[in-house]
């Protein structure tokens, strides 16, 4: 295989256009899990134990000073808590809790080095406040990494369809195309769907007049890759 092309919908991008982007396009994803044990007790002596909320809760604060104070300002990467579990009643603080999240970054070099420090400031505050800590890290895709070549090729094929190509920047959203484009050069083509909510919101829907572009475009694209 001497070529890849992927393609994925694109929200308020009108219908009969497409997005293209030479190229880290979209993010390298990692997935945490945070687990914090502390030691339970009464809330009304909470002297008597390590409360794995509030150890938590700076965590999640200390993290984002990570993206606004370790990370220059004209890289572009994401750390988000998505997930936080602890304790199951009002009046006890528990003796463990547990967040959760993702890392989005599109430098291989950010990438490793959010890890090494996220690592080296949960176990600090873990420290700090007498709790035990630990980062479990869940690497996912890399970046994809759009060829130069084949994103002018795309751009030529589309215009060619009568379709609209516009410049699109970096997205922090994750794709696992971008395995392939580890092994194989290639694009990943972003579609217009029109106006609609965003990806993955529940009232989320796509203009289905965009699947006649699609197919017609990525057949176009197969038959004279072929020949070029």
């Amino acid at each position: 295989v001497d070529a890849i092309f992927g393609l994925h919908v694109m929200p308020n991008i009108e219908v009969g256009t497409i997005g293209l982007i030479s190229g880290n396009g979209m993010a390298a994803v990692d997935r945490f899990v945070i687990d914090v044990e502390g030691v339970g007790c009464h809330a009304g002596y909470p002297n008597k134990g390590i409360d794995p909320i509030v150890v938590s809760c700076q965590i999640v604060n200390t993290l984002q000073t990570i993206i606004s104070r370790n990370i220059d300002p004209l890289d572009q990467a994401a750390i988000s808590v998505t997930r936080i579990q602890g304790g199951n009643t009002w009046n006890v603080i528990p003796t463990s809790s547990q967040l959760e999240g993702t890392v989005r970054t599109l430098k291989r070099d950010t990438r490793e080095f959010i890890y090494k420090r996220m690592k080296e400031v949960i176990e600090n505050i873990g420290r700090a406040f007498g709790a035990n800590v630990k980062l479990n890290w869940f690497p996912g895709p890399p970046a994809t990494d759009n060829d130069p070549r084949w994103v002018e090729f795309s751009k030529d094929v589309a215009e060619n369809e009568g379709l609209k190509v516009v410049n699109i920047p970096p997205s922090l959203g994750g794709e696992d195309f971008a395995f392939y484009q580890e092994k194989i050069k290639g694009v990943f083509i972003s579609i217009g769907i029109g106006d609609t909510y965003p990806l993955h919101h529940p009232k989320f829907t796509a203009n289905k007049g965009a699947l006649i572009h699609s197919a017609k475009l990525f057949a176009t694209i197969a038959k004279k890759a072929l020949i070029v």
